[in-house]
């Protein structure tokens, strides 16, 4: 039987943590550890993680320097994790499945092929009224797939790879070096790169809450961060290039569509915060990296629009201040 470690980085987390711990000590997967990786936290998290000391389930470890989310991701993978499986699980979301692992590591056990079984997540809104939300991506998803007809899919569907859901290989994920980018999505990134082999499992279930409380790091990013972080898109790219697994026209065409969807999320959004600099500086990397999809994006009518409101906007906040003065 297979050990499986839940791995939880974490850094001043103290309200969270609890909750976290104890979602994954209720799993009834037989051989399990949960490890905890403190961060340096500076609030109340060592307090709190002093109740489960005593549990032989539960390693706990602390960083004397911190070192930042990626690096934690590392640590808890390559110097703490003993099992043949993982699953990463931040401090400040837990599992609500306590069946997941064992439904996770049945569905191994009828395929070796199998390195990768993910399901989804709720998103819970802490940031509002602390409401579970169903996701409304996966659709249609096959209950097994080859992990790069996944990869390819989503260029065109609506998908995720819920972090938190995402039960994987330990030694390949080593192999590949996962977490490998310093970025926002360094575990899309590393995801990515692992399902260009071996074959996936699916289960549709909502098994995890995501927790969304303004703080995530996907809700606090600078212009640098958004800059950085096609890298999700541009390392799972080349690594594909480089492995030959598709023709060139079909990568070529995944890559175009993948940094599309992504700088059009972004470019709006900047748009939107009336970041004029720092979308200039965006669509700068954006020619670098693709000058196919950079000008699509300047074409683009609905950014075209919002620009052209934001100026609207501008000018006349400009005028009222100016009316006020006199």
């Amino acid at each position: 039987m297979a050990l499986v470690s839940i791995l939880i980085p974490t850094f001043n987390q103290a309200d969270y943590i609890g909750q976290a711990i104890d979602s994954a000590l209720q799993q009834d997967w037989p051989e399990l550890e949960v490890v905890v990786s403190d961060d340096g936290s500076s609030d109340d998290t060592q307090h709190v993680l002093e109740k489960y000391r005593d549990d032989g389930r539960v390693r706990l470890s602390r960083n004397t320097e911190n070192l930042g989310r990626v690096g934690n991701y590392r640590k808890c993978l390559y110097e703490l994790a003993n099992g043949e499986w993982a699953l990463n699980l931040d401090g400040d979301d837990y599992l609500i499945d306590s069946s997941y692992i064992s439904k996770a590591m049945s569905l191994a056990q009828t395929d070796s092929t199998i390195d990768l079984i993910f399901a989804n997540a709720y998103r819970r809104r802490d940031d509002l009224d602390g409401s579970l939300q169903k996701p409304d991506h996966n659709e249609h998803l096959p209950d097994l797939l080859e992990g790069r007809d996944l990869f390819l899919r989503f260029a065109t569907e609506k998908l995720s790879l819920d972090h938190l859901t995402c039960v994987y290989k330990v030694q390949k994920a080593r192999d590949i070096d996962f977490y490998r980018a310093n970025i926002i999505s360094s575990d899309w990134e590393s995801l990515f790169r692992y399902i260009l082999t071996g074959r996936v499992a699916y289960l549709s279930d909502c098994v995890a809450a995501w927790r969304i409380h303004g703080q995530n790091a996907t809700r606090t990013m600078s212009v640098e961060d958004r800059v950085q972080n096609m890298l999700r898109i541009v390392g799972p790219y080349r690594e594909a290039k480089a492995q030959g697994v598709f023709p060139s026209r079909v990568i070529e065409t995944w890559f175009d569509n993948m940094i599309f969807r992504l700088a059009d999320v972004n470019v709006r959004r900047l748009i939107r915060l009336g970041d004029n600099e720092g979308r200039k500086r965006y669509l700068r990397e954006l020619k670098k990296i693709n000058p196919r999809v950079y000008a699509r994006i300047r074409r683009q009518p609905r950014i075209i629009l919002k620009r052209l409101k934001r100026a609207m906007m501008n000018r006349w906040s400009r005028r009222g201040v100016g009316s006020g003065a006199r």
